[in-house]
């Protein structure tokens, strides 16, 4: 019987070491489990920051002033074109109509660009945003190089007709 008792405490013993063996183990495991899921954590809410060298990206500013130079432009050539009055009104709705189409589209590249550039709005990585940012400024680029040409378009068609105006009254008088 004593035998059998000193074998039983022996291998309560050992159990317990088994035991804290597992246990240890196991929060082990837990806390390797914990780790990567906080790595897993850390990187998602890192793509919904915007790192500050994007933020400072030299083409955003020059979207912004696109678009501003944009608007100015056709806000001018609208008020010259009225002033002047060498327009029919179907070709004054048609520059308008150009201007608020323009306007809409500018209005939605700075939405996308503000998008992207905010914290917590789009989940990307720096490429992704530099990328996204690269394709605005190619598209408002596009809108500048065309409003650009339209205004000036616009602007020699009135002195055109000026110019008939004045020639019309010339030979006018010369009659």
């Amino acid at each position: 019987m004593l035998k059998q008792i000193a074998k039983l405490e022996i291998y309560i013993i050992d159990l317990e070491k088994g035991y804290k063996i597992a246990r240890e183990g196991l929060t082990t495991i837990g806390e390797i489990k914990k780790g990567e899921f906080n790595l897993h954590s850390l990187f998602f809410s890192s793509l919904q920051s915007v790192n500050p060298s994007v933020a400072k990206y030299s083409k955003i500013a020059v979207i912004i002033s696109d678009q501003l130079s944009i608007i100015s432009s056709f806000k001018s050539l609208i008020q010259y074109l009225n002033e002047s009055g060498k327009l029919t009104n179907s070709e004054m709705q048609y520059v308008e109509t150009v201007f608020a189409n323009m306007e809409n589209e500018c209005t939605k590249n700075l939405n996308a660009l503000i998008a992207v550039t905010t914290d917590e709005t789009i989940e990307m990585t720096d490429d992704e945003r530099i990328k996204r940012i690269d394709g605005i400024y190619v598209d408002m680029e596009d809108k500048y190089g065309f409003s650009q040409s339209f205004c000036d378009k616009a602007n020699q068609i009135c002195l055109l007709r000026n110019d008939e105006a004045n020639e019309f009254g010339l030979f006018k008088t010369l009659e």
